[in-house]
């Protein structure tokens, strides 16, 4: 049982989804949530990550999910700068949004 577990865990690591540049608009942010509680994130070239947050029961009149807040993260110095590699990666297995930039030698990860 526990290697069909660790089986399936390993096929589903093929699915995680990895961009290799910050976002621009909130249409390039990456879910996260638990079924009841949700946020999309997403990284910025100005240094901050960005999570929009919501909720599976705060619909509109219009039938529209709607989010509850926006949370900024500024970080100082910024370490999402143009000359640093960069990648956000949605891990499924773990349900986490792990993000690394920095100089190649150097990388700065940062989890969520």
């Amino acid at each position: 049982m526990e290697e069909a577990y660790r089986t399936v865990l390993d096929e589903l690591d093929r699915y995680n989804v990895t961009w290799t540049t910050p976002s621009n608009s909130s249409a390039g942010s990456m879910p996260l949530g638990n079924g009841d509680i949700s946020a999309n994130v997403r990284a910025v070239e100005g240094g901050d990550i960005v999570l929009y947050i919501g909720k599976t029961d705060t619909w509109s009149e219009l039938g529209r999910l709607l989010k509850l807040g926006r949370l900024r993260i500024r970080l100082s110095p910024n370490p999402i700068r143009p000359e640093f590699s960069f990648r956000q990666t949605l891990v499924l297995r773990r349900g986490e949004i792990e993000i690394i930039t920095g100089p190649e030698e150097f990388p700065n990860p940062c989890q969520g």
